[in-house]
């Protein structure tokens, strides 16, 4: 009977192991795909962009807004292919949070070089997207039927960064 006790033990061993390896896995998949995306400030002379981005900088930012001090405007490009709607085409950019929402006009835009569209809206109110961005939770952007939600986090220090550093009014 010890011998059976004795050979049962590894297995037991190994079962519980797998388990916790199968509980462990989806959190651990959970956990990356959070860290996957940041927020990120960052200013250059006369300009600041916020900007919600892989952490690996060879693919470009899903959302960024510039801001331009000298010139006074501020341009927001949403990095999303965006289905059914040609390029020159109006489009309605809408961000939103709980309780916040900023609908900026846009046109749909092609990436050359990838040949993906995306919206982009030159000259936008940027105090009603903070306003939006500010908002704790996460953010949802909308363009036609194409819709992406970006997380929090990180996400208030990058703002206030960047509302620091725009000037434009």
């Amino acid at each position: 009977m010890s011998m059976r006790i004795a050979i049962l033990a590894p297995f037991k061993r190994l079962l519980a192991a797998a388990g916790l390896l199968a509980l462990a896995l989806p959190l651990a998949n959970m956990a990356w795909s959070e860290e996957a995306m940041i927020w990120a400030e960052k200013s250059s002379g006369t300009s600041t962009s916020l900007a919600y981005r892989s952490i690996s900088l060879s693919n470009g930012p899903l959302f960024m807004v510039t801001c331009f001090n000298g010139m006074s405007i501020v341009v927001l490009d949403v990095h999303k292919e965006i289905d059914g709607v040609k390029p020159g085409q109006p489009i309605l950019i809408e961000i939103s949070s709980a309780k916040a929402q900023s609908p900026v006009e846009g046109e749909v835009t092609r990436n050359e070089a990838t040949g993906k569209t995306f919206g982009e809206a030159t000259d936008i109110d940027i105090k009603s997207v903070l306003e939006v961005l500010r908002d704790p939770g996460p953010v949802t952007i909308k363009m036609g039927e194409t819709t992406v939600t970006m997380s929090d986090q990180g996400r208030e220090e990058a703002v206030s960064k960047f509302s620091h550093n725009c000037e434009v009014e």
